[in-house]
């Protein structure tokens, strides 16, 4: 309408989206992207063990489903640059034991649910998610992941302080796993930027999802030292976790009442 102001900022001529990749030296990218990939895999390790002691998910269940939708999409489905795809598989791997524990654990999570119930949505988010990002990969020619793996790397992190806080305990989460983590996705962001300096989404994205990290960090940490649960100790246990890992999962449409007590909510429960 010619009544309106004009506008501030004009549109782009050439979408950044179009643009290539810089002239990046193999030494810097292996700098960022070494870290990366080791970053994660300890983050899953890690995962996978705390999660086996507390009976609780030390990944978000439903982003776990997600996690293994982007890499096995990216590795098997959709044409990907060689060295992305070799880091996609190496991560599928330990998410398909993260995967496993979701179906058996998560159920414990979600009281509002019953186990089936719980298990068809995961298995739901698992293939909407996987047409999404073949889908939105390709509408975007992203050949190393970096847009659809930085868009989900926000509710990724997100997700980690709603679970701590509906949980209300440090139950299948760690100090090295939050640390980890951090270090894992600050690294990919740093590839992101370095690789793709004129794609200014991913310099919104990369800043919010670290921001996330680093209040997830602080916010485990003083949950932590008011359980009184010692901050880098391996072995002791999480107050609020969940029955020991042998133990069945709960029958259809009953969750077990934590150590920590009946306070324990869900990940996605309103607060």
């Amino acid at each position: 309408m010619v009544w309106l102001p004009p506008f501030l900022i004009p549109m782009s001529e050439v979408p950044p989206v179009t643009v290539g990749a810089a002239d990046v030296s193999d030494l810097l990218f292996a700098a960022v992207a070494g870290p990366t990939a080791l970053g994660w895999m300890v983050t899953y390790v890690l995962a996978i063990r705390q999660a086996r002691r507390d009976g609780r998910t030390g990944i978000p269940a439903y982003l776990i489903a997600v996690n293994i939708a982007w890499e096995f999409s990216l590795t098997f489905l959709l044409e990907q640059t060689p060295t992305q795809r070799q880091i996609n598989f190496l991560w599928l791997v330990f998410n398909v034991f993260l995967f496993a524990q979701a179906l058996r654990y998560g159920p414990r999570d979600y009281p509002g649910l019953s186990a089936r119930t719980f298990r068809w949505t995961l298995a739901g988010v698992l293939v909407w998610a996987s047409v999404v990002v073949m889908v939105g990969a390709n509408e975007l020619h992203d050949v190393d992941g970096m847009y659809t793996g930085m868009i989900i790397q926000v509710p990724l992190s997100a997700a980690f302080i709603l679970m701590l806080r509906r949980r209300g305990s440090s139950a299948g989460q760690s100090m090295h796993i939050a640390v980890a983590k951090t270090v894992g996705s600050l690294f990919a962001g740093l590839t992101a930027v370095i690789v793709y300096p004129s794609h200014h989404l991913l310099q919104v994205l990369v800043p919010t999802y670290v921001v996330l990290d680093v209040a997830y960090v602080v916010l485990l940490r003083r949950t932590m030292l008011r359980e009184g649960r010692p901050l880098w100790a391996f072995r002791h246990p999480a107050a609020g976790a969940g029955v020991p890992a042998g133990t069945p999962a709960p029958a259809a449409g009953r969750a077990p009442v934590s150590r920590a007590g009946a306070g324990s909510r869900s990940d996605d429960a309103t607060a």
